[in-house]
């Protein structure tokens, strides 16, 4: 979907022009011609309406009727006010010279203070955890995690904002390697009161700017759902509460919005040579995918729907972990089972014209991964991320990264000692295999854990000895 048929709200309320509330009007030319039209924005001399179709375009004011032209300067005016008001119930201060059609995510990004998740050509994401960042509030409470997502040309596609869920709620874990690791500290209350609170501050906030929302249902297959929506200025706010999951408010297009949350199929063609482009091969024998979304779990035990929410994006399908946590029925602070939301996307991926694998394997061998990565297609992993296994991990990165060609003696020894040792059973975790390199006997994970996480190499021996024994695949 087109990031110029989105536009970024929070931007939008405050951007150097005025805006209108969407009200079809019969306008006409200055030499009596009708259209029947709806205001969306005056910059400076220029107008942008939008006929029945809900096809845009500009023209000078200039070329309306002397009424239109003082409807438009007092719709304009009177929305200005509406964004200011806007304004003060985000409890954010953005400001942008960008004009109203090329407003710039990494700019928006920066206004809400989030940080930089992912960066593809195809796409970009940032994200904040909030409990980590003080007195920040969106729409008066405190969201746990604000995600901005944007097209490949850099313009913003839709904003999730999750605040009280079951997974960061109920969560002691912390980030990364440590979410196996309890800070010992639990949140006040309890999720339910959290979520009503939430909401009803949400609503309110939103209601005194808007008036009331309408009811409708949004979204496919397992993550459909009863949602509050507000309509202003192209945009449509998303409020939702699902029971013992999350409280949510999406902000996306009202076409997006208007079609219920499908969003577009990419052609079979388009996606295969888009992951075949995807896969880099280097002179010294590694085979990686690049271009997959990375999406950081943060402090919970969400890392079977971040993984697939990866998995699914570079697929060329619309996904978020939170959705994805309640359709494969994680536990409170996290844990899912890999084969339930497995089952549960099936539906979904095969709408896009994809398809789920599962296969079960005695050993990990590089014939295993190989084909799969060769076509531009990411494993998901089940196995045993311990520390003596990250340990050795990390410094076998490093080595790599350093080009100490007598690391590999030392780490190859310190493998095969691991390796001989009992398999271990906790720690249980989900990751991606992204990449080998046949001749050095290792494979490249990639873990949804953040940037630092993005691309790891692991020996072989080490990588079978902490393997659960599966391996998950969406395929083309």
């Amino acid at each position: 979907m087109s990031g110029k048929t989105i536009i970024p709200l929070l931007y939008a309320c405050l951007a150097a022009h005025a805006f209108a509330v969407e009200t079809e009007r019969a306008f006409k030319s200055a030499t009596g011609q009708e259209m029947r039209a709806t205001f969306l924005s005056l910059n400076g001399e220029t107008v942008t309406l939008r006929r029945a179709d809900g096809k845009s375009f500009d023209l000078p004011l200039t070329r309306l009727s002397e009424a239109d032209r003082k409807y438009i300067k007092e719709a304009a005016a009177g929305s200005g006010k509406d964004a200011e008001k806007l304004n003060q119930a985000a409890g954010q201060a953005i400001a942008t010279g960008s004009t109203f059609n090329e407003l710039d995510a990494a700019e928006l990004a920066s206004a809400l203070k989030l940080r930089s998740e992912s960066t593809s050509k195809h796409g970009k994401s940032w994200r904040l955890y909030a409990a980590f960042a003080e007195g920040y509030t969106l729409f008066r409470a405190m969201p746990y995690s604000v995600a901005l997502y944007s097209d490949g040309e850099g313009k913003v596609e839709n904003i999730s904002i999750v605040y009280a869920n079951k997974g960061d709620f109920g969560s002691t874990a912390g980030f990364a390697q440590n979410h196996f690791k309890s800070t010992g500290t639990k949140p006040p209350g309890n999720l339910e009161e959290a979520m009503a609170l939430d909401e009803k501050t949400i609503s309110t906030a939103l209601t005194g700017v808007f008036g009331e929302g309408t009811k409708q249902r949004y979204g496919e297959s397992g993550t459909r759902r009863s949602i509050t929506r507000w309509d202003w200025n192209g945009h449509a706010f998303l409020l939702s509460n699902e029971e013992g999951e999350y409280v949510s408010l999406a902000v996306v297009s009202t076409e997006m919005a208007d079609s219920g949350g499908k969003s577009a199929r990419m052609s079979d063609a388009d996606l295969k040579q888009r992951l075949i482009d995807n896969v880099k091969k280097a002179d010294n024998g590694d085979v990686v995918i690049t271009e997959i979304p990375m999406v950081d779990q943060g402090p919970k035990g969400y890392c079977v729907p971040a993984t697939f929410e990866r998995a699914m994006r570079t697929m060329g399908i619309d996904a978020d972990m939170y959705l994805l946590a309640m359709v494969g029925q994680s536990s409170a602070g996290g844990g899912t089972v890999v084969e339930i939301l497995l089952e549960n996307v099936k539906s979904a991926v095969y709408r896009k014209g994809r398809r789920t694998k599962e296969n079960e394997i005695r050993s990990l061998k590089l014939r295993n991964v190989k084909r799969y990565i060769d076509q531009g297609t990411p494993l998901m992993w089940s196995m045993c991320s311990v520390d003596s296994y990250n340990e050795i991990t990390d410094k076998n990165t490093a080595g790599r990264a350093g080009g100490d060609a007598a690391f590999r003696e030392t780490i190859s020894a310190k493998a095969l000692k691991l390796a001989e040792k009992d398999k271990p059973e906790n720690n249980r975790h989900i990751c991606m295999i992204i990449g080998y390199n046949q001749s050095t006997n290792e494979i490249a994970v990639s873990d949804s854990w953040g940037k630092q996480f993005e691309l790891r190499w692991v020996p072989l021996e080490v990588a079978d000895w902490v393997s659960a024994g599966k391996l998950f695949m969406i395929l083309p």
